[in-house]
Order: structure tokens, then C-alpha cells, then sequence
């Protein structure tokens, strides 16, 4: 198992520091070019 640390933590994946994703796909278009796989979060909304 290899740890990949993360300092993004607007990405889904993120959790402490550390890349959640188990797993890889291929990516055609990454949104964040320093991460292949960051996917954003969903802002909570405010009441």
C-alpha cells in the first residue's frame, strides 16, 4: 500500500493530509493539474 499525501482539501478524496482513493481510472481532463484524480467538494449550504 503506498501513502500519498494530500494538501488539497477541497478535494472529495482528501481526509488528514492523506488521499482516500482506492483505486485509479484513466483521466482525460483533470480540473486541478497538480492532481489527476481531485474531484471538488460539494459547499454545504447555508440555512
Amino acid at each position: 500500500m503506498m501513502t500519498i499525501h494530500c494538501t488539497t482539501n477541497a478535494c472529495i478524496y482528501e481526509n488528514d493530509g492523506q488521499c482516500t482513493l482506492t483505486h485509479v481510472t484513466s483521466v482525460t481532463n483533470p480540473i486541478d493539474k497538480s492532481c489527476a484524480y481531485f474531484k471538488e467538494k460539494k459547499k454545504e449550504e447555508e440555512n
